[in-house]
């Protein structure tokens, strides 16, 4: 059983199998994770498994909800899978992209006007 957590500054999402259908459930994690401080409001979909907080970045940090969800045996952090991994990827690309637009643009200028300029447009 996987665990999806899906977190922006300020709300967290956790997708919990153990939710689905479950009414009970999602009401005992929800009183779980508002006796946080910090924690502004929860909603639990027993639809989809998943329970959204909204949290003040400044108080608390999803980790730490997270942990405390862990320690209640509510979800297993060994098999959670988070956002974070594809966002660090996709803004590791993009600065590799930028890096090698500036470094041509720079190889452009230095050898403008000759032979080398011709041979820095193919880099």
């Amino acid at each position: 059983m996987e665990y999806y957590l899906h977190e922006v500054p300020g709300r967290l999402r956790i997708k919990i199998p153990a939710l689905k259908r479950d009414a009970y459930r999602a009401r005992e994690i929800q009183q779980v994770i508002r006796s946080l401080p910090g924690v502004q409001s929860t909603s639990a979909n027993t639809l989809t498994g998943s329970i959204t907080v909204h949290y003040d970045p400044g108080q608390v940090r999803s980790g730490v909800i997270v942990a405390h969800l862990s320690r209640e045996d509510y979800i297993d952090v060994a098999r959670a899978i988070s956002n974070k991994p594809k966002t660090d990827t996709a803004l590791a690309r993009a600065g590799q992209t930028a890096a090698k637009v500036l470094l041509g643009l720079a190889m452009e200028r230095l050898f403008q006007g000759s032979p080398l300029g011709i041979l820095t447009a193919f880099i």
